[in-house]
């Protein structure tokens, strides 16, 4: 019976993981693809966050006792209350810092154009 607890614990914790992963990845490449420092915010502040609770609560679910659970449950919840707060602390620094949000309507650049600076 252990035995079926044990796999069902690390099949949880293994989907847990995962999910975190994906929600993570999500938030990289909304970082890399989004025009602005404010939209790249939003982006690691919406998925990063998400994806570090459950990666940690899924590492709490394969944690070899209770008490390294708990904790890996405690950290999870800082985790969760401390992204939104740097989120809102980085986007006051650069509203503060003068850093206008793109205005209108944005075109991404092509592949193998030249940059917008250079004239030819």
């Amino acid at each position: 019976m252990d035995g079926v607890i044990d796999l069902v614990r690390f099949s949880v914790g293994a989907l847990l993981v995962l999910a975190g992963l994906l929600c993570m990845l999500g938030g990289v490449l909304g970082v890399l693809r989004f025009p602005d420092l404010y939209t790249r915010i939003h982006a690691a502040n919406v998925a990063d966050p998400l994806g570090a609770v459950l990666l940690t609560i899924g590492l709490a679910f394969v944690a070899p006792s209770f008490e390294i659970g708990l904790r890996l449950i405690v950290l999870a919840g800082l985790l969760g209350v401390i992204g939104p707060i740097w989120s809102h602390v980085f986007g006051s620094a650069a509203h503060v810092g003068g850093l206008a949000p793109i205005a209108g309507r944005y075109t991404a650049p092509r592949p193998g154009a030249p940059p917008a600076g250079d004239a030819p």
